[in-house]
């Protein structure tokens, strides 16, 4: 948290810190548990997804389908580019590993359990290298961008807030009816339980297997949902939004440094046994499925960049991006735009993953 205080010209990496540091200290040696990773991650979402929860509907009232649009273009834009890189671009590499870039730069572990199932044997280690590679690419560029793209284009956060309010919050379902606590302990972990079993519920796809949504999915889908409800019978769902920040702001550092320290350990290790071309291929598929959602977001669309910034992290499938929008905007409700992109965009990974496993022909050794 310190290193994300520092300021260079204005700009500073912010929640971006922990990661950073955890990556080094990952690098060096420093070890985790291996169940912090899902228990940060779902305190954070299930904090994010009940403040979003009350702005969920005007979100759906005002942009529709887009999201749907939005989560097909980006995922497919990393599809195409992952296809020049393993046949144009670096034909020279292993095929496998150059592939595994396109699930690891949109950090989509769906994405690779569906391309897994569908290649040789001989394919599946390497292409597993390429996405471990490609996936603390993918976590560095969405944390950077989204801590950085808003000072750099100059952006004014107040206007961006009162547009994503003059837009959105007039759409927005209010419901008088539901009272507010400070916090229930049982409410919150009702979400988390509903979250784990939906995030565990395999989706039928035919031959494309049956993915499930996993632990960001389930629970981001859960917060939203019983979030907007408001209460449960005798429970409330609607809690304090400062007690909900606060808890969201100490998940978020814990949760980026062990994603930082999981990363980090190895890391330079296979990047110098598998070469540098992984990194680039990843770090073309992420910058250009950024890109494209800015355009389609912003360009397109017209959208304040509290709502841009979450459809573009959704797209990207990335939990790690939607905590830096969320603490470089100062705004919980980029989890709204996050909650209609997310799902649709994991469910075009395992479809595009599948695709690209069929089309490209696969060399290994």
């Amino acid at each position: 948290m310190a290193f994300g205080r520092l300021r260079y010209r204005g700009i500073a990496f912010g929640v971006a810190g922990p990661l950073f540091a955890g990556l080094i200290l990952g690098h060096v040696g420093l070890s985790v548990p291996e169940p912090y990773f899902g228990l940060t991650l779902a305190l954070f979402v299930a904090s994010v997804g009940l403040i979003a929860a009350e702005d969920i509907s005007g979100v759906i009232k005002t942009y529709g389908p887009f999201f749907i649009v939005l989560a097909a273009v980006m995922t497919a834009v990393g599809l195409a580019l992952t296809y020049v890189s393993a046949t144009v671009l670096f034909a020279d590499a292993e095929t496998a590993l150059i592939m595994g870039s396109f699930t690891g730069a949109l950090t989509s572990s769906p994405g690779l359990a569906s391309a897994i199932e569908a290649l040789p044997a001989a394919a599946r280690e390497p292409y597993q290298i390429g996405h471990s590679i490609g996936y603390v690419v993918g976590v560095v560029l969405i944390v950077v961008f989204n801590q950085l793209y808003p000072q750099l284009a100059g952006l004014d956060m107040d206007a961006e807030k009162r547009t994503y309010e003059a837009d959105v919050g007039g759409n927005a379902d209010e419901r008088a009816d539901v009272s507010r606590v400070t916090f229930s302990l049982v409410g919150f972990g009702l979400v988390l339980a509903i979250g784990v079993v939906i995030g565990s519920i395999p989706i039928p796809m035919g031959p494309l297997g049956a993915p499930t949504l996993g632990t960001t999915g389930g629970v981001i889908i859960a917060a939203l949902a019983l979030g907007y409800r408001g209460t449960i019978g005798p429970i409330t769902m609607r809690m304090d939004r400062d007690v909900l920040s606060e808890l969201r702001t100490l998940t978020l550092g814990l949760f980026l440094a062990v994603v930082g320290v999981d990363a980090g350990a190895g890391f330079v290790t296979t990047v110098s046994d598998y070469g540098v071309q992984i990194v680039a291929a990843a770090a073309v598929n992420s910058l250009a499925a950024i890109v494209v959602g800015l355009v389609i977001t912003r360009g397109l669309w017209n959208q304040d960049w509290i709502t841009a910034a979450g459809g573009i992290c959704g797209g990207h499938t990335d939990t790690k991006g939607l905590a830096a929008a969320i603490d470089a905007t100062d705004a919980d409700e980029v989890g709204a735009a996050y909650g209609n992109a997310y799902p649709f965009a994991l469910l075009f990974m395992v479809f595009y993953a599948k695709v690209l496993a069929l089309i490209v022909p696969v060399a290994v050794g």
